[in-house]
């Protein structure tokens, strides 16, 4: 599911209007390489499509959700061939569609009948219309590209940290600027600290950045603070943990707080609207940094105006999740929990429905362990041993 999302964000902001799907190039340094068409489909079926559904704007005001749906088939080369996209806006959608002869027919979704269909109306990286097509489609052509770039504007609004954050280095340069993205690794959370100490009208909910990680830092017990050291008069500077009055190099502390600072940074450092995508951010952390995450994505998310997804194996997290929904700190109808369940070949994604308790109403067989069972058993094995050794006695 976050593989679609960056594999529709690297396609869409491409610097080639020609390309239709961009799978990635591990040489580009792009945030997915997916292989070939084959690779992306379930169980490499050979006469499968694949279908990209993204909704934007405010769910909650439908009158302005906009919806982008495109589908890919497999050319005779292997490859992906684009086969219809759909741009919808305020009830009225907008088609090209391929035809014969590499042709796309260009339609609205009110009319019975197609405007007209050439090769030149091939959408550009599979999300605009080009300048042929709006041509064609006259009074609304002009709505159509502010359809196709608001899209695109939208997808740049996401950002994304992958499983494994970038190890720290002893001192970093400082390029001069505050940066709105950290990196698929968090590569430039140093960038944002140090454009902290130095720049003013800082991101973040106080306009400090240092201050709003350091005060995550303190609450996960990890660190009091974190600062930014200057070596001298040059641009490099070290990022420095300070601990019980001690002033520790961020990279001689342990692999959990260089794992979760990027966390902490991106959630401040994110613009209002931002969708921050997040895998596995409790990654080397003890279970009460853990448990704080689900705060930290909360207070975030309602302070900033951020919408997070999160990719987790941790319990303590949810767990703290479902409190915050219990004690009303969070509205239910802004969380969603889903768990991919794997059957033999297969694999679906179930809704676990959170209540407005905090209680999961489809609690997946062997989902976390079963903390209560572990409890009795522990306990029913401490009273027969014990038993047994006041018998011997």
């Amino acid at each position: 599911m976050i593989q679609s999302f960056l594999l529709l964000r690297q396609t869409a902001l491409s610097s080639d209007a020609g390309v239709t799907l961009n799978f990635g190039n591990g040489d580009a340094n792009e945030s997915v390489q997916l292989g070939q068409f084959n690779d992306v489909l379930c169980k490499h079926g050979d006469d499968r499509e694949i279908e990209i559904e993204f909704r934007w704007g405010r769910p909650a005001d439908l009158g302005d959700t906009r919806v982008y749906v495109a589908r890919y088939k497999k050319d005779k080369g292997g490859a992906a061939a684009l086969k219809s996209v759909r741009l919808e806006d305020d009830g009225e959608s907008y088609w090209a569609v391929l035809g014969r002869h590499n042709a796309y027919s260009i339609k609205l979704g009110s009319e019975r009948y197609k405007r007209g269909a050439s090769p030149e109306y091939r959408p550009e990286r599979s999300v605009m219309f080009p300048p042929a097509a709006r041509s064609k489609l006259k009074e609304h052509g002009r709505r159509v590209e502010n359809i196709g770039l608001s899209l695109m504007e939208e997808l740049r609004r996401i950002s994304y940290l992958g499983p494994i954050r970038q190890i720290p280095k002893r001192d970093y340069g400082w390029s001069g600027n505050m940066p709105i993205n950290l990196g698929d690794c968090g590569e430039r959370m140093a960038d944002a600290l140090i454009a902290s100490k130095y720049l003013g009208n800082n991101p973040g909910v106080n306009g400090d950045l240092l201050q709003d990680v350091s005060e995550w830092l303190k609450r996960m017990e990890l660190a009091d603070r974190v600062k930014v050291k200057r070596l001298g008069n040059s641009a490099r500077h070290e990022i420095m943990l300070e601990s019980d009055g001690e002033h520790i190099n961020l990279r001689d502390v342990g692999v959990g707080v260089s794992q979760v600072l990027p966390v902490i940074t991106a959630a401040y450092v994110a613009q209002p609207g931002t969708i921050v995508i997040v895998e596995e951010p409790e990654s080397h952390l003890h279970p009460l940094s853990q448990a704080l995450l689900a705060e930290l994505f909360v207070e975030a998310s309602i302070e900033r105006d951020i919408q997070f997804i999160v990719e987790t194996h941790s319990e303590h997290l949810l767990r703290r999740l479902q409190t915050l929904v219990a004690n009303q700190d969070v509205d239910p109808s802004n969380v969603d929990m889903y768990f991919v369940e794997r059957e033999g070949v297969n694999a679906s994604l179930n809704d676990l429905e959170l209540d407005e308790y905090g209680r999961i109403g489809r609690w997946p067989d062997k989902f976390f362990g079963d903390t209560t069972s572990e409890i009795e058993n522990q306990t029913r094995s401490l009273i027969e041993r014990k038993k047994k050794e006041m018998d011997i006695r």
